[in-house]
């Protein structure tokens, strides 16, 4: 294909691509009609130039043959009028006289009838029918004149004469037979050779009427057929939910190119339906999650408010009780029971008094201090407690959820020093970095395996009731609910320790 581009002239291919773009134009129906018309067109021209070539030849051999009886008919006219006057000279009767009438005007219409066109018989032809018509005009008179002196009995050379005369029209119309005879034969020996070599011309006429037939089938497939199947293909891949296939592309600008336009533009209109579709499944499901996590956090709340308030039965009676021991003890000079009794109470009064959401670090950091010495005093030298709150930080300006580091600290107590009998380190940190702030609370107690770490990391710990609000699950859940991007992470080591860090995010 290539080579035949090559060979054509820049004008002969821009003539091409002209043609093409103007059938992708056309219809559908233009497109079969001019199919349809093209078959019709090439049967007829294949049956026209059939009965041409046939007819011109049997039209042609049928002259060749009309005009050789014309010949035949003069001969044997003239042989019969002679006959005829020959019986009438030696018989004057009525009936032979009748004949010899008719025979003459047989001849004469004969003669009359033979070819004498100089364009359709040839010059040679036409001299040797002129002869004839001329010699029998003259002798026609000749004979009329000897007849009436024969019939009068005066028989005299002129009947010799004229039948010289005859003679020498028979041989100008044996001379005018053979001639047409020679023509008719080498319009035969021509006719033959066309005729011979027909089935071959049909062959190759119908060979070529096969290949233009087919070729216009081709071309009628690949703008037709071919379209129509990748289109059968597109809908296949979206029946098996393909979205991500390539468009399909035609060069027609007709029904079809319109129909693979208008299949694309839906086929990625569908496709960002349902990409739209999964968005918003994934994010009803995230919202219902999230409602879920936050039903399940407000419930437990709800539990740790209930142990709040079962555990603050009657508060102010407690506190005032335990100032009036604390007087007691002052005056008793037992200054460290005043202390205990004083961080107890200092213990009751964040209670009382926190009763909103949200408390400075410094104070949070206070309450550990108490809770811490009244740990100190029941473990004794078993417990060491060391604070290390960085200088830079304002923890009067910082606010961090209420009773956020009392039960991590607690765990470190009861699940970490307390299971060791010679004790151990309880360290508390905090510091700030890139607007995050850091509170690490570390012991050096018993620790926890890995897949109790993981269960708290990934915050599937079941909790019970009794731990509601003061456990390191809720803990988890109050940073996760109160901030965005905020964790607690825990890290632990069997028989070494474990560290919880807060990090909460500004």
């Amino acid at each position: 294909m290539l080579g035949i581009i090559k060979g054509k002239s820049e004008p002969e291919i821009n003539n091409m691509n002209v043609a093409k773009k103007l059938w992708l134009r056309l219809s559908i129906e233009r497109k079969t009609r001019i199919y349809s018309l093209t078959i019709i067109t090439i049967v007829i021209a294949v049956g026209v130039f059939n009965m041409f070539i046939i007819g011109g030849s049997v039209k042609g051999l049928g002259k060749v043959q009309s005009d050789l009886s014309k010949c035949v008919n003069v001969q044997t006219a003239f042989e019969e009028e002679n006959a005829a006057l020959e019986k009438y000279i030696r018989n004057d009767i009525d009936t032979n006289k009748e004949n010899y009438e008719k025979a003459c005007l047989h001849t004469r219409a004969c003669i009359t009838g033979l070819p004498y066109s100089y364009r359709d018989i040839g010059s040679e032809r036409y001299a040797r029918t002129w002869r004839i018509i001329n010699a029998y005009d003259y002798y026609e008179s000749q004979r009329n004149e000897v007849l009436d002196e024969v019939l009068m009995g005066e028989l005299n050379q002129k009947i010799y004469d004229l039948y010289d005369m005859q003679n020498c029209i028979y041989s100008y119309i044996q001379d005018l037979t053979k001639i047409t005879v020679k023509e008719g034969s080498l319009l035969y020996s021509m006719k033959e050779v066309i005729i011979d070599r027909l089935p071959f011309v049909l062959v190759v006429i119908s060979v070529a009427a096969l290949f233009l037939t087919i070729a216009f089938g081709r071309l009628l497939s690949t703008t037709v057929t071919r379209p129509l199947k990748m289109l059968a293909g597109g809908v296949h891949d979206i029946s098996e939910k393909r979205f991500d296939k390539e468009d399909i592309k035609v060069s027609n600008e007709d029904e079809i190119g319109e129909l693979v336009d208008t299949f694309n533009i839906m086929k990625h209109a569908m496709s960002e339906h349902i990409t739209t579709l999964k968005e918003n499944k994934e994010l009803t499901d995230r919202i219902h999650e999230e409602e879920m996590e936050k039903l399940e956090i407000e419930k437990q709340l709800g539990l740790a408010k209930l142990d709040l308030l079962q555990s603050q039965i009657n508060p102010h009676f407690l506190f005032n009780t335990l100032n009036v021991i604390s007087g007691m003890a002052e005056l008793e000079d037992a200054e460290t029971t005043n202390k205990m009794i004083k961080s107890l109470s200092h213990l009751f009064r964040y209670n009382l008094r926190t009763s909103s959401q949200f408390v400075s670090l410094s104070q949070e950091i206070s309450i550990i201090d108490d809770y811490m010495y009244l740990q100190k005093m029941r473990f004794g030298s078993r417990l060491m407690y060391i604070k290390n709150i960085a200088d830079d930080l304002d923890t009067t300006s910082i606010t961090v959820p209420a009773f956020l580091l009392q039960p991590v600290v607690e765990n470190s107590i009861v699940h970490g020093i307390a299971h060791i009998e010679e004790g151990g380190r309880i360290e508390l940190s905090a510091y700030k970095k890139d607007n995050t702030l850091y509170i690490k609370v570390m012991d050096t107690g018993a620790g926890m395996s890995r897949d109790k770490v993981d269960e708290l990391n990934t915050k599937s710990i079941s909790v019970t009731q009794e731990h509601a609000g003061i456990g390191l699950y809720n803990v988890q859940k109050r940073i996760s609910s109160l901030y965005n991007d905020s964790e607690v992470i825990v890290e632990s080591t069997m028989n070494k320790g474990t560290t919880v860090t807060i990090c909460i995010r500004y």
